[in-house]
């Protein structure tokens, strides 16, 4: 696989998103985003530290091998909720910190994913971009789920096939700047994983949105 990361800050005072790439026994790989919620304390606390109890505790279910890798990332998502409100409870500044996830596994040819809130798991396959995942949004785009507050839904993609040429994109919900078409092309013509994110990310700085989110893009290219 071909993988690159990248953010910017856009027009906000604090980056307050996270993202990970990690590399786990053979040939297995683990991508995160999470997207701290503007306007509550602490958002770049909440996104960071999901992210890295995510991946902390997905590592030790992996290790153990019990059960499926959907239930290792629900596991490690009630793992990293938990965390938000041990912390919240020892430090009340931090108080309502919440964040979104989305998080994609795969090895052997196969993936699996997981997501909370409304940062995006976007595929391009044939030509066609689909977004893969459960967006929680209510009314006024208010979040009806959430790690470290409210966590009622949980939308969980069980396996799929990896199909040669397949390009997946992790993102938070800044890239709606950019509509489908934008992001089609933009995944489409690039060469490489890296060209694809400084693509999009470039295209959403040169849209000049007077209130532009954080962004965090993770692209992965199967050859």
């Amino acid at each position: 696989m071909d993988i690159a990361a990248g953010q910017i800050q856009g027009a906000r005072r604090r980056q307050e998103d996270a993202f990970a790439v990690e590399t786990l026994a053979g040939d297995a790989r683990l991508f995160l985003v999470a997207d701290g919620l503007g306007g509550l304390p602490a958002g770049d606390v909440a996104s960071r530290e999901a992210s890295a109890e995510f991946v902390r505790d997905f590592r030790d279910q992996a290790r153990a091998q019990h059960g499926l890798p959907h239930d290792w990332m629900r596991h490690a998502l009630n793992e990293a909720d938990r965390h938000l409100h041990r912390r919240q409870s020892a430090a009340p500044d931090l108080a309502g910190m919440s964040t979104t996830l989305v998080a994609l596994y795969a090895r052997d040819g196969e993936a699996c994913a997981l997501s909370v809130g409304d940062s995006y798991l976007m595929l391009l396959r044939s030509g066609t971009l689909y977004v893969l995942n459960e967006l929680h949004r209510g009314e006024g785009s208010a979040l009806t789920s959430c790690v470290g507050a409210q966590l009622r839904q949980i939308w969980v993609l069980d396996a799929l096939k990896i199909q040669s040429g397949d390009r997946f994109l992790l993102a938070t919900d800044g890239i709606t700047t950019l509509d489908g078409k934008a992001i089609q092309e933009g995944l489409a013509d690039a060469k490489s994983s890296q060209a694809a994110v400084d693509g999009l990310l470039g295209a959403i700085t040169d849209a000049l949105q007077t209130h532009q989110d954080n962004v965090t893009l993770v692209a992965i290219l199967v050859p």
